[in-house]
């Protein structure tokens, strides 16, 4: 019995170092590792070559005793768990760093800020601008309103109507619409408000998506994230889950590719692998992940939003109007602080058929 034990013990064992293996903390150490041996060897392989240098040193290793080399090995195991776990445990405030909640220094903050809003300002102009040329290509508004009276008759003068066509399409080239496409991301991912602007492009992402169902539905999503979190179906979750914890990952890289600065004084390869991959994470995985996580959290709150008007036993919203003024603010204040609303009174949720989302 002891034997079977062990034995799928190792198994399991086995597993969890094949997956330790894949991770940015296992690179990290063994890019280190590999660092410090090129700095003790690197004579060595000039003199005799690598295959010399690298049996030398696995000769050495042979020679040690079976215990010594048992606890080489579980140290070596134990120290990258350790370390990946303590890593796991800093993506969340390396994230909010990131996003850019530091006050010190103020004037690089408020640089960094006065930047993106003119970044805001910008592309909001050049969209405008596109959205009209995209609309009217290069007619003016006589022909635009002779354009859209012949659509309405296309028999009284088929000539004219193609050629009026023709030259709206023209006047919107591939170039516009690749700009006109970039705009609205950028837009997308970036609060209206000068307030609410943040120092960097991950706090943009993050901010525009914590306010849109504010400024569609009037619902706080800070305050009412959690509530409305119990609420979702459980295939949602796991897509909000997969999405945070792809986000978490690419910051958990950022956070290695930094750390293997340390390793500068053994080789200064160690440089540009600090800059590159913490670049390359922030922009490439970074970003991408925290907008698909954004946006999955706004379309949590436009598919099941009512849940939380049902669940709370209070009416809900008859037009979007009066919920993003005043039925959406209600769950928001209820949920924060409690409500004190004369002539408000509790409803019984619709039945299961009539609930909907």
């Amino acid at each position: 019995m002891l034997g079977a034990f062990w034995s799928g013990l190792g198994g399991e064992l086995a597993k969890q170092w094949m997956v330790r293996i894949l991770t940015p903390a296992f690179a990290f150490w063994a890019g280190g590792l590999a660092a410090v041996w090129w700095h003790q060897h690197r004579s060595g392989v000039h003199r005799h070559g690598w295959q010399a240098e690298l049996s030398a040193t696995v000769a050495w290793l042979h020679r040690l005793p079976a215990a010594a080399q048992i606890l080489l090995l579980a140290g070596g195991l134990l120290l990258v768990a350790v370390s990946a776990i303590a890593a796991e445990r800093l993506t969340l405030p390396l994230l909010r760093l990131l996003e850019g909640y530091w006050s010190r220094p103020r004037w690089l903050r408020d640089r960094l800020i006065a930047h993106r809003r003119r970044r805001y300002r910008y592309w909001r102009e050049r969209v405008d601008t596109l959205n009209l040329r995209q609309r009217f290509g290069s007619l003016d508004t006589e022909e635009f309103l002779e354009l859209s009276a012949l659509e309405q008759e296309p028999a009284r003068d088929p000539a004219r109507l193609q050629a009026l066509r023709r030259r709206r399409i023209d006047g919107f080239d591939q170039q516009m619409a690749a700009d006109l496409g970039r705009g609205r991301r950028f837009l997308r991912s970036t609060p209206e408000r000068d307030a609410l602007g943040m120092p960097t492009r991950l706090g943009d992402t993050l901010r525009a998506s914590e306010t849109r169902p504010a400024a569609k539905f009037g619902l706080d999503a800070v305050v009412c994230w959690y509530a409305l979190w119990l609420l979702l179906p459980p295939e949602t979750r796991t897509e909000l889950v997969q999405a945070r914890a792809a986000l978490d990952k690419a910051a958990g890289t950022w956070l290695w590719g930094a750390l293997f600065l340390v390793w500068t004084p053994w080789t200064w390869w160690a440089v540009p692998i600090g800059i590159v991959v913490p670049a390359l994470a922030y922009y490439v995985g970074i970003v991408a992940a925290a907008g698909l996580f954004g946006e999955l959290t706004v379309t949590a709150f436009d598919l099941y939003r009512f849940r939380l008007y049902d669940s709370l036993h209070l009416p809900r919203p008859t037009s979007p109007a009066l919920e993003r003024h005043r039925d959406g603010p209600r769950v928001t204040n209820l949920l924060w602080g409690g409500l004190d609303e004369p002539g408000l009174g509790y409803v019984d949720p619709p039945r299961p058929a009539e609930a909907g989302g």
